[in-house]
């Protein structure tokens, strides 16, 4: 086979478009490759010039080039450029071109090889349009998300979003400068914790919540999540990182915890009195007697139930307001006067139970004595000084009292006994 032959051979055969052009542009010879290519026959082709195959777009810059070639500034060039397609659409191909000269030096043709890239560049494009989207996507997210990609090391960052000034109420070129720098900002009593977790290897998503402290004094609650990224060998190539501003739901959360602790005061405090309810007391005083039922043989409690004397006579010949008073009055007394152990509650209109702890019926009347040693009066709107007495009814635990409200009926008696007694007398 001869040289020309070979050369024909190769030229036909080879598996890119290849061309000869003309110093002025129009085609000499193509192969099938590049006729494939265009969509044009080789007929086609080679009646017409690149300038009228090159998209506008990027015609300048490769008639530049060749002009560049013609004056010997250099020989050959490379670019990537659209071609126009003989169906209209755009397709791109990667030029190679190179001068051939005559012997006495003067321009005979071009040898032009097109690679087609169309895929590859479409898939680029593709790559940069959904990369932008995903910036744009973690962008719109910045009011409550700061996001940012940095090395396995954590030495370089590749990206961070406007969340992080907008959280962390600082510039992200610190995270640039340092990517660690987020951490010099945690609050003091959860940095230990998070410099611990990054001075070790990261392979694994993580998650977990701390708090930062602004420069301006906000405190904001932070949920961190990260992503390990691998190539496709499995080595880490960068951890992505978004943390999550709470400090809403934060708030939030603490608002509800605090209002579900009032309304659990509430359910078991007396509104007027502020002391147990009648349930809270019936609880209370069962407790108690599990308590006792474990160590009957080395203590004893008494319950005390108390009633006022004439609490509806106070009431109607004074005023609800100064039954409510005379009520407060006889709640902040017993209080005053009662161990921190004990326990006192509202069990109904004007009757409480006073529960005395560790303590005989014997040791719980003196305390009843010490309770009312001294007068108790309040005020009506004239001024006049309204007496507030009492009946106590006392009843020791002893193991055979079936119930909670078998004790409570136990005092409730006794209490009755003495306001009898009153009566009587």
């Amino acid at each position: 086979m001869t040289t020309e032959t070979t050369f024909a051979s190769t030229f036909e055969q080879c598996g890119v478009g290849l061309a000869h052009v003309h110093p002025d542009g129009s085609f000499i010879r193509v192969n099938q490759a590049l006729s494939d290519f265009l969509g044009y026959s080789r007929a086609e082709l080679v009646a017409l010039n690149f300038q009228q195959i090159t998209h506008p777009d990027h015609l300048d810059k490769d008639l530049l080039h060749v002009a560049n070639v013609l004056e010997g500034i250099y020989d050959s060039y490379q670019m990537e450029k659209l071609y126009i397609h003989k169906k209209g659409h755009l397709v791109w191909g990667n030029l190679t071109v190179t001068l051939v000269r005559n012997a006495d030096g003067s321009p005979a043709f071009f040898v032009s090889v097109i690679e087609d890239i169309d895929e590859k560049k479409r898939i680029e494009q593709n790559y940069f349009e959904s990369q932008e989207t995903l910036r744009s996507i973690i962008s719109s997210l910045s009011d409550r998300m700061a996001v940012w990609v940095v090395s396995p090391d954590l030495s370089s960052l590749v990206f961070v979003n406007e969340g992080y000034q907008r959280i962390w109420g600082r510039s992200g070129k610190e995270l640039y400068e340092n990517p660690r720098s987020f951490i010099d900002h945690v609050h003091v009593a959860d940095r230990q914790r998070i410099l611990n977790f990054y001075r070790q290897r990261i392979t694994q998503p993580w998650q977990f919540e701390y708090r930062v402290m602004r420069d301006d004094g906000e405190l904001r609650y932070i949920r961190e999540r990260g992503e390990v990224i691998h190539d496709h060998y499995g080595e880490v190539i960068s951890l992505v990182t978004t943390a999550d501003d709470i400090t809403h739901d934060k708030q939030l959360n603490e608002a509800l915890k605090s209002a579900n602790h009032k309304l659990e005061l509430l359910s078991r405090i007396d509104g007027l009195t502020g002391i147990d309810n009648r349930r809270e007391c019936i609880r209370s005083i069962g407790v108690e007697c599990k308590r006792l039922d474990r160590i009957s043989d080395r203590t004893t409690s008494t319950l005390a139930f108390l009633d006022l004397d004439k609490f509806k006579y106070i009431n109607d010949h004074y005023g609800h307001h100064v039954g409510d008073k005379a009520l407060l009055a006889f709640t902040n007394r017993i209080k005053s006067e009662m161990r921190d152990n004990d326990l006192v509650g509202r069990y109904g209109g004007d009757e409480f139970l006073l529960l005395l702890r560790d303590t005989t019926v014997e040791d719980a009347e003196l305390v009843i004595e010490r309770i009312f040693r001294k007068p108790l009066t309040v005020s009506n709107e004239e001024g006049k000084q309204v007496p507030i007495y009492c009946s106590v009814g006392l009843a020791q635990w002893q193991p055979g009292l079936g119930s909670v409200q078998e004790w409570i009926e136990h005092a409730d008696r006794q209490m009755y006994t003495a306001k009898n007694s009153k009566k009587s007398n």
